[in-house]
C-alpha cells in the first residue's frame, strides 16, 4: 500500500518509514499538517499514519480533515496520549485504529494488515494510467459530482437532477460514483455531513439553527433528532 506518515520528529519519521518499506509498502514522511497538501499532489495514500502532537494544525484536526477530503482513507494515529477521552477524541475525528507509543512493528504492521482488508487497492491517481479515455471521462465527471456535494450548502439537488446536469441517468450517475468512491451518493453526502455538522458542533460555536440550514435541514429540531439518530447523543451535549 501507499502510505504516508506525518510526523514532526525526524529519527521517529524515518525509523517508520523503513519499517514500512521493509514490510513491502511504499512510504513517504512529512513533519506538518501544513506539507500535506503539497504531498497529496505528488501521490494520495491508502494509509496514513499521523502523530497527535504536530506543530500547527494538530493530528485530531488533521484526521477529520483528512476524512472529510478522502472518505476511503485509511487513518492509523500514532500517538504518546493514552487517556481514554484523547482515543474518543481520534475515533470522533475519522481515525481507524488508534495506537500508543512506544508502539512495535508487528503492531504496526497488524493494524495496517487489518485495515487492508477494506483499502483499495489502488489510490485515485493511478487511474489517470490506466483508464482509458472513455473511463476517464466517467471518473472527471464522478470527481465534479464530488466536489458539487462537499461544497454546496442548504438543500441538495435530487438525483434526478443531477442526472440531467451530468448527462447521463440516475442510475448511471451513482454506479460510477460508487465505483470511484465506494459509495453511493445519498450515503456519501449524508456521512459527510453528519461528519462536518459533528466537528462544527464540537469545536466552534455556530449556532445549531445556522448549521441545521447550512445541512438542508427546514428546522433545527429535524437536525438535532437526525444527529441523535447518528451518533446516539444530542448536538447540544458537545457543548456543555
Amino acid at each position: 500500500m501507499k502510505i504516508l506518515v506525518i510526523e514532526d520528529h525526524d529519527a521517529l519519521r524515518e525509523v517508520t518509514i523503513a519499517a514500512l518499506k521493509e514490510m513491502g509498502h511504499q512510504a513517504r514522511g512529512i513533519g506538518s499538517a501544513e506539507a500535506l497538501n503539497a504531498e497529496l499532489e505528488i501521490t494520495v495514500p491508502h494509509v496514513v499514519i499521523l502523530d497527535l502532537n504536530l506543530p500547527g494544525e494538530d493530528g485530531i484536526s488533521l484526521a477529520g480533515r483528512l476524512r472529510l477530503m478522502r472518505p476511503g482513507i485509511g487513518i492509523i494515529m500514532v500517538t504518546a496520549r493514552k487517556e481514554l477521552s484523547d482515543r474518543i477524541s481520534g475515533y470522533d475525528s475519522g481515525a481507524d485504529i488508534y495506537l500508543t507509543k512506544p508502539t512495535s512493528v508487528d503492531e504496526l504492521a497488524a493494524a495496517l494488515h487489518s485495515l487492508s482488508r477494506r483499502i483499495t487497492t489502488w489510490a485515485e491517481d493511478s487511474l489517470q494510467d490506466t483508464l482509458d479515455p472513455v473511463q476517464l471521462k466517467l471518473t472527471e465527471r464522478t470527481r465534479a459530482l464530488h466536489e458539487q456535494l462537499t461544497t454546496i450548502k442548504g438543500k441538495l439537488p435530487t438525483m434526478e437532477e443531477l442526472a440531467v446536469q451530468y448527462g447521463c441517468s440516475s442510475r448511471t450517475l451513482n454506479s460510477e460514483f460508487v465505483a470511484v468512491y465506494g459509495q453511493s451518493v445519498v450515503d456519501f453526502i449524508t456521512e459527510y455531513r453528519f461528519q462536518r455538522a459533528h466537528n462544527a458542533v464540537r469545536n466552534t460555536t455556530i449556532p445549531l439553527k445556522v448549521l441545521a440550514d447550512h445541512l438542508g435541514y427546514t428546522h433545527a429540531n429535524n437536525f438535532s433528532n437526525a444527529f441523535r439518530k447518528r451518533f446516539g447523543y444530542a448536538p447540544g451535549s458537545l457543548r456543555k
